[in-house]
């Protein structure tokens, strides 16, 4: 019997250890377009999708587009924690500015008033 249980054993283990790493070598591609807004924490930038409204917080490794830009997008999903806490995180690989979408101007904030 354990000279048939060690391999079924060694089998399930290799398994369960090998899913993950395929997962991960394989991350879903995230695409979208909207207008870049700056978050609530100032260095962030998130983009209302324009077909699915679904809000994204965009992470830029190069050149980040200015609020009120339209964008189109794609990247792949951030897990873990960010210092930005709206919306799904992306870790942007690749941007253009799109001409289809009217953006509003940014919102200025104006102190005193």
């Amino acid at each position: 019997m354990k000279k048939t249980l060690v391999p079924l054993m060694v089998a399930a283990v290799w398994a369960a250890c090998s899913a993950p790493a395929a997962q991960a070598s394989n991350p879903k591609v995230v695409q979208g377009s909207g207008c870049i807004e700056k978050a609530v924490e100032n260095s962030c930038r998130v983009v209302i999708d324009s077909k699915t409204g679904e809000l994204y917080n965009l992470l830029f490794s190069d050149r980040t587009p200015k609020p009120g830009t339209a964008i189109k997008f794609a990247g792949v999903p951030q897990h873990g924690a960010t210092a930005c806490t709206q919306g799904k995180p992306v870790k942007v690989s690749k941007w253009k500015k799109e001409k289809g979408i009217k953006c509003p101007p940014p919102v200025i904030a104006q102190v005193g008033r």
